[in-house]
């Protein structure tokens, strides 16, 4: 929505065709000309027009490393999962790990603009494709606007998750007489637009996309069942949730395979961001909002290691010891959510050596400084630990990728690991807290919760929480651990967000924290009359 953005790139992007080869990474976009909405002659022209919709979900850095987009920001750092480790190092995570936050803060900007530019792509595709006689078959058009539809709907979601009301622009923008000096819509119209979004896109959309990657039906109905459960209307939640339960998804049998690179687009994968690597450089601290990137996330979470391409990560992100402390050992997911100086990776062994003290009975002290070394057959991984901000010896396993694949990017912030948006497991666990709020269905909210308690912990494990309200939130904690979407709005809409950060001594104010800023830049642009500021900043 922010006006010079929208001026110069959204309605731009209305006379703007990319252009791209359909690969089986359909996100591969990269702008070519300038041409009118009348020179769009081909289906793959209007499928391209879709396709740069999607591109923003791959956007994590935005030109500096004060200006980052990573959603575990949003969310597990925010929250009370993950910690900034270095305070001076790392400026974007810095300013997460704490409220307020400042309504300048560029990242808070950087999110707004990612989540518009998907709205006012969707908003092109759409009526471009609506209006076009040149599209003979019907279903292939149809396709194309449930896929924009979907889009769109989802980044409202986003949007009203973090920033509660905001302007809702669902216009195909087609001239620069357009007034965007629009007020925020109410958190509740935002909620109507999503389900219809959402809801339409679910009526066409197939069950298995034609393309991996693309939106599916499963995918409509996961994010109709969210949009809900963050409504607490429990018996629609309920009512998607079996939706999606009834399209032949399933758990994967071992939990650590969903970020097997080997297994991108899983069973149990309902929609996940693309990457490829060898594209563009996108560095962690430099990169740009662009197409055609690979991931930088293993690059923030990662360990330090040498390879042919320099060090690979900047360890800036570790999870929290009390996060690590909260999973029984005899969960599967606590070997496969973290590595620590104990943990032995893919291909490698555990810890080599350490420079650092040892109890009486020859075990290595944890909570001396030192620098901890990890190793595999060829590469060690080693960070240094001699300040009290170090919260944990440790780092995520869901990002990590193997040093023989580091070893062979073009950059050390071009991981081609895919990251999942929403799991079929965060479906049944959705099932699983509505059921108990109240919503009605045919089928057992405690049989879901069975089926990803017995995963993490075997059948028969007295380990395995009471089907309770509570008991589902810690496992909705413990399972989606560091992927970002919904920790710290989940303590919200849960209202545990003040108990949570203040037990791990971070501030949250009612009233004010539940909610992100609206950027200041925005509301410089449209009026601070027009564009009213969240409350408490």
């Amino acid at each position: 929505m922010k006006i010079k953005y929208i001026k110069s790139s959204i309605l731009a992007f209305s006379m703007l065709l990319m252009l791209n080869s359909c690969s089986e990474d359909f996100l591969t976009i990269e702008p070519t000309t300038q041409l009118t909405a009348d020179a769009i002659q081909t289906d793959s022209d209007f499928e391209a027009l879709v396709n740069a919709a999607y591109d923003p979900l791959r956007w994590q850095v935005d030109g500096a490393a004060t200006r980052h987009m990573y959603p575990v920001m949003f969310q597990d750092m925010r929250a009370d999962n993950v910690v900034s480790q270095w305070a001076t190092f790392w400026v974007a995570g810095q300013a997460f790990d704490k409220n307020p936050i400042a309504p300048n803060n560029p990242s808070v900007e950087g999110m707004w603009k990612k989540w518009y530019t998907m709205i006012s792509r969707a908003n092109t595709a759409i009526g471009i494709i609506s209006e076009t006689n040149k599209i003979t078959d019907e279903n292939f058009k149809l396709q194309l606007i449930a896929q924009a539809k979907f889009l769109r709907g989802f980044a409202y979601f986003e949007l009203v998750k973090h920033f509660g009301g905001v302007p809702l622009i669902t216009e195909y923008i087609k001239d620069a007489s357009y007034n965007f000096k629009k007020p925020k819509a109410t958190a509740a119209e935002v909620y109507v637009q999503i389900e219809k979004d959402l809801l339409d896109a679910a009526q066409v959309l197939p069950t298995i996309a034609a393309k991996k990657g693309r939106a599916t039906k499963g995918a409509a109905y996961a994010f109709l069942a969210k949009a809900n459960l963050y409504q607490k209307d429990y018996n629609e939640t309920v009512k998607y949730c079996e939706q999606v339960m009834s399209l032949g998804y399933s758990l994967e049998e071992k939990f650590e395979d969903n970020w097997d690179l080997n297994n991108e687009y899983g069973k149990e994968s309902i929609f996940e961001i693309g990457y490829i690597s060898g594209s563009l450089y996108n560095n962690f601290e430099g990169g740009q909002s662009y197409s055609n990137q690979g991931s930088s996330t293993h690059q923030m979470f990662g360990f330090l290691f040498n390879s042919s391409v320099g060090n690979s990560a900047f360890g800036n992100s570790v999870p929290r010891q009390e996060l690590i402390d909260f999973y029984d050992n005899s969960d599967r997911r606590k070997e496969y959510t973290f590595i620590t100086p104990q943990t032995i990776v893919r291909g490698g062994r555990g810890a080599i050596s350490c420079n650092c003290s040892t109890n009486p009975d020859g075990s290595i002290n944890f909570s001396t400084e030192g620098q901890w070394v990890f190793g595999t057959d060829t590469y060690n991984y080693f960070w240094p630990t001699g300040t009290a901000a170090f919260k944990s010896k440790a780092s995520m396993y869901k990002y990590w990728i193997p040093p023989a694949v580091q070893d062979a990017l073009q950059n050390y912030a071009d991981s081609p690991l895919n990251e999942k948006i929403i799991r079929y497991a965060d479906v049944l666990l959705m099932h699983a807290e509505a059921t108990l709020m109240g919503g009605t269905g045919t089928l057992s909210g405690a049989s879901s919760f069975q089926l990803v308690t017995e995963r993490a912990y075997g059948a028969g494990n007295p380990k395995i929480p009471a089907y309770t309200l509570q008991g589902v939130k810690d496992e909705r904690r413990r399972e989606l651990a560091t992927e970002g979407w919904d920790r710290y709005t989940d303590l919200v809409r849960w209202g545990d967000a003040k108990a949570a950060l203040e037990a791990v001594g971070k501030v949250f104010v009612v009233g004010r924290d539940e909610l992100l800023p609206i950027p200041a830049s925005e509301i410089q642009q449209v009026g601070a009359t027009i564009l009213i500021q969240n409350p408490g900043y």
